[in-house]
């Protein structure tokens, strides 16, 4: 399509830096410091502007960039995450699981700094991404759960699911373990910090063009939480795939078309803004 792809590591993952959390490093974590690094990315390899996109917290992350860069960002598509308004009164992650989405539970066990003191091993990173990745033990049993994390007693008999195959386990499990999960979980402890550097983005929209993929199954990011989007975004489509949390890996056709389609009859009608 004469598009250059780039896809950068976000903080903590893969080949980026992994501070370890505190009142001092939560900054860089956070959805501003995320936005401020793809803006020196993109001046690095010498673009102007950039299309973003992106899943789970890239899928989040890619709106506020449009929203603290918006020279620098001209579309946006969203796999699975639905866009979330600046809230001018902080909400607990405790709160908003125990009053609004309970299916958010496990994010509380990410946060907690449980997991980190038990997965340590390589062998202990495969099976807490197998977790992820919906794998089941001997006995087909689940081993995740929304309300409550991942299943720790389950971890040691998991077997790999079909979205992933052993090339793509074998590197996702290289990655993490440079340094380890702590630094991909602080994304889970930076809801102060976000609502903090989202005071002066209160009241703004969306301004470019969105494309947002639902996925009908998702437990987590349930469908209904898209209902808003329109009041926050000016020019917004939205396409639906059958899947759960993992729609790319589990409809990667289906997904691509939809955003292929979306880049030439979107995207390439307005060219003469890249």
């Amino acid at each position: 399509m004469g598009l250059r792809v780039v896809a950068p590591d976000c903080m903590g993952y893969g080949r980026t830096d992994a501070p370890e959390f505190s009142p001092e490093t939560a900054y860089r974590y956070g959805f501003k410091q995320c936005a401020d690094d793809m803006k020196e990315l993109a001046r690095q390899l010498g673009t102007s502007t950039i299309i973003l996109g992106g899943h789970d917290w890239g899928g989040l992350v890619v709106y506020r960039i449009a929203l603290h860069h918006p020279d620098l960002v001209t579309h946006v598509f969203s796999v699975c995450t639905p866009y979330a308004a600046p809230l001018k009164k902080y909400i607990s992650l405790e709160t908003l699981v125990n009053t609004r989405l309970p299916f958010f539970g496990y994010q509380l066990q990410f946060a907690s700094g449980e997991l980190e003191k038990l997965i340590q091993s390589d062998k202990d990173i495969e099976q807490f991404l197998l977790a992820l990745y919906g794998g089941r033990t001997g006995a087909g049993e689940d081993s995740f759960d929304v309300l409550k994390g991942v299943l720790l007693d389950k971890l040691g008999d998991l077997k790999r699911s079909r979205l992933l195959s052993e090339e793509e386990l074998n590197y996702y499990v290289k990655e993490y373990s440079r340094h380890g999960v702590h630094g991909p979980l602080n994304w889970y402890r930076t809801r102060a910090q976000n609502h903090k550097d989202d005071i002066p983005l209160l009241g703004r929209t969306v301004d470019v063009p969105v494309l947002f993929i639902r996925a009908t199954n998702d437990p987590a990011l349930r469908p209904e939480l898209a209902r808003n989007m329109r009041k926050n975004i000016r020019d917004l489509q939205i396409a639906e795939v059958e899947a759960a949390h993992w729609a790319l890996w589990q409809r990667p056709e289906e997904c691509n078309a939809i955003i292929t389609e979306w880049i030439e009859e979107v995207v390439f009608a307005g060219r003469g803004k890249l």
